[in-house]
């Protein structure tokens, strides 16, 4: 890997909604992430990058851009369903991996996830809370991101988006514990479009709709609007601080979709922040 170089720092040009997807932004953008990740990895003289991959459009763009940063060879992929219904994805993730020529290792959570709950059931505790034992998956994962990048010293990419991170729509410690959250300022909207820019093939995407654990319903659909809709909101009531009646006239939708998607991120606030210590009088 050569030395990398730092992106001049600009505001990306925004559609009416207040996203960046026009062909402008994507390639702004495209020429913006590979940089940075090759940075990190010069800053922390490491030898490599272990992205996860679930069969979803984010983790299929982090994984391209990751080999466009630094290389096929310092990416390692690494797949880790635990249900059945995770197979489908998982075999997608798998396609991902062969089409970049990335090495990826499969790791089969579900004995490690019996055997935990096979643990807890000996303190008594409940072993069938859905919630629970989601965020227990996802838990694991994180740390079988992290087992494989400390053997290589290599770091973990994130693939949350912004929209998912405001909304608190990961499990606390699981996906969003990583090195670098390489989506942290883009939403579900943004990177579709950078997807389409990076020509990732329709069939991939076409099977990126339900990533592994996936739920049935969207965070979109349950307000009763469409993606583009619901990370507008979040655009201008977040990043802009615009009031919920702005926001509201801006977007196209009623008011109480704006109230309810801003009380949405505040009570998910602590996921995104460090845990609240006492203060000491030092």
């Amino acid at each position: 890997m050569s030395k990398a170089t730092h992106p001049h720092t600009l505001k990306l040009p925004r559609e009416d909604n207040g996203l960046a997807t026009s062909k402008a932004a994507t390639r702004r953008i495209q020429g913006i992430l590979p940089v940075f990740l090759e940075n990190k990895i010069i800053e922390a003289e490491a030898n490599g990058l272990v992205v996860p991959l679930d069969g979803s459009v984010e983790s299929t763009v982090a994984a391209a851009l990751a080999v466009d940063g630094i290389g096929a060879d310092y990416v390692t992929g690494l797949v880790m369903p635990v249900q059945l219904n995770d197979e489908a994805p998982a075999r997608t993730a798998e396609t991902v991996a062969s089409l970049l020529d990335i090495e990826c290792h499969r790791l089969q959570l579900q004995p490690v996830l019996t055997a935990f709950q096979r643990v807890v059931g000996d303190t008594g505790e409940p072993t069938d809370d859905l919630v629970a034992m989601q965020n227990a998956s996802e838990r694991f994962r994180m740390a079988c991101k992290y087992y494989v990048a400390n053997t290589r010293n290599e770091l973990v990419v994130g693939t949350v988006p912004r929209t998912d991170r405001l909304l608190g729509s990961v499990a606390k410690y699981g996906e969003n514990g990583t090195d670098l959250s390489l989506f942290g300022d883009l939403y579900r909207t943004e990177i579709a479009a950078l997807a389409d820019a990076l020509a990732v093939p329709s069939e991939i995407l076409d099977h990126s709709s339900q990533p592994l654990d996936h739920t049935s319903a969207t965070d979109a659909a349950e307000l009763g609007i469409d993606q583009t809709e619901l990370d507008s909101i979040l655009h201008f009531a977040i990043d802009k601080d615009c009031s919920a009646p702005v926001v509201a006239d801006r977007v196209g939708v009623a008011q109480s979709v704006v109230e309810r998607a801003i009380q949405w991120c505040a009570r998910t606030r602590h996921k995104r922040h460090t845990p609240p210590k006492p203060s000491m009088d030092h």
